[in-house]
């Protein structure tokens, strides 16, 4: 009879054979980047060819597992994974928000960090802060911030029309 410890062994061994799917949170896959509203593939496509000109290979790209109360964005930039607050994907932020944190997360990607005086990382240089103002919804973007955020209530599932897209718009203008 095979002991325990081989018995736990051949499990371990059918189990990285077969392809098991990645964990789950009550969204879905954790690296799925399509959310009940917003799909961050989209945004990413979009923002790459009018604002990087397609210099930008597409990272992972994910919503939050849990919604953050101040954090809207975070870009891990050696990993390359952008992960956008699960609050955002809701009918309610205008798609301009949501492009304007994108833009701010692929700007990371972009630029990078440098070396502080003190050997400390520096994410938001000079030239970061110059080229975020140069999308077209920036000020925008930080106004609602700043008047709405953090949202209240319940999220808001019901995509919003495409007649009104922030995306399509920037597509047709700087396409």
């Amino acid at each position: 009879m095979p002991s325990q410890l081989e018995l736990f062994g051949s499990m371990l061994i059918a189990s990285a054979q077969t392809n098991t799917p990645k964990p789950s949170s009550r969204r879905g896959p954790v690296h799925k980047p399509q959310g009940a509203v917003y799909d961050l593939a989209r945004f990413f496509a979009v923002i790459n060819e009018v604002m990087f000109k397609q210099e930008l290979a597409p990272p992972t790209m994910r919503w939050s597992r849990n919604r953050w109360r101040y954090t809207l964005g975070l870009c891990d930039v050696e990993d390359r994974v952008i992960t956008l607050n699960c609050a955002l994907d809701d009918a309610r932020i205008p798609e301009v928000v949501v492009a304007g944190i994108m833009h701010h997360e692929m700007l990371h990607l972009y630029f990078g960090f440098s070396e502080g005086a003190r050997g400390q990382r520096r994410y938001h240089t000079p030239e970061f802060r110059a080229a975020e103002k140069l999308f077209p919804g920036f000020e925008t973007t930080e106004r609602w911030i700043a008047d709405h955020w953090p949202l209240r209530g319940r999220p808001a599932k019901r995509p919003r029309p495409e007649t009104q897209s922030f995306l399509a718009y920037l597509s047709m203008m700087h396409g």
